[in-house]
């Protein structure tokens, strides 16, 4: 995923959470029969659909000046986000139900939390499991070829020692290759985690 690519799933994401809240000043808006407030929720909703609209042609553009677009964005952005939260706050009590939403949130994150660093111990787990035997493998191969090289060594006109080294090469080969493809496999999953 591409820097461009990664800032508009997050500029998404954000948009996404800006939407529930104007969702529910809406709701609680069209209830009370506001209409002050419903024209205002209006005018928010008309800000987030222009920078949706930049969004999706900063996305096409890719090659223009990025980060002059970017600044652009996020200059926008944080006047729409403050705009949102200011209305929220004006709009949206403090109600039991409100105060219950937020901690079942928090515990919700939470758990999410959890559950990701019980997958990323999972995952690491795996990967020094698998990078064990690659290595184990890896010296057997290594004990292996050496023992059958030097009984070669000793008798070098016996044919089924030297069939035996012939094979432990190619195993040593193989045992090399497994164990060069688990560390390129470490350090593919290391740098994905790191770009995530």
């Amino acid at each position: 995923m591409t820097v461009q690519e990664a800032y508009a799933a997050r500029l998404e994401a954000q948009i996404r959470a800006a939407d529930a809240r104007l969702d529910q000043m809406e709701a609680q808006a069209r209830a009370r029969n506001a209409k002050a407030e419903m024209d205002e929720i209006s005018g928010l909703l008309a800000r987030r659909n222009q920078i949706r609209e930049q969004l999706a042609t900063a996305k096409k553009e890719i090659g223009g000046d990025w980060e002059a677009m970017r600044r652009q964005l996020d200059s926008k952005w944080n006047e729409f986000r403050r705009s949102v939260a200011e209305s929220h706050r004006r709009f949206v009590a403090w109600d039991d139900a409100r105060e219950r939403r937020l901690i079942a949130h928090l515990d919700e994150a939470d758990g999410a939390l959890r559950e990701s660093a019980a997958q990323d111990d999972e995952v690491a787990a795996d990967l020094r499991i698998e990078f064990a035997g690659a290595q184990q493998e890896l010296r057997d191969k290594i004990a292996a070829a050496r023992q059958r090289y030097d009984a070669w060594r000793e008798r070098r006109k016996d044919e089924k020692l030297e069939e035996r080294l012939d094979d432990a090469e190619q195993e040593l080969d193989e045992a090399s290759n497994r164990y060069a493809a688990a560390i390129e496999s470490l350090r593919q999953r290391r740098s994905g985690v790191k770009s995530s």
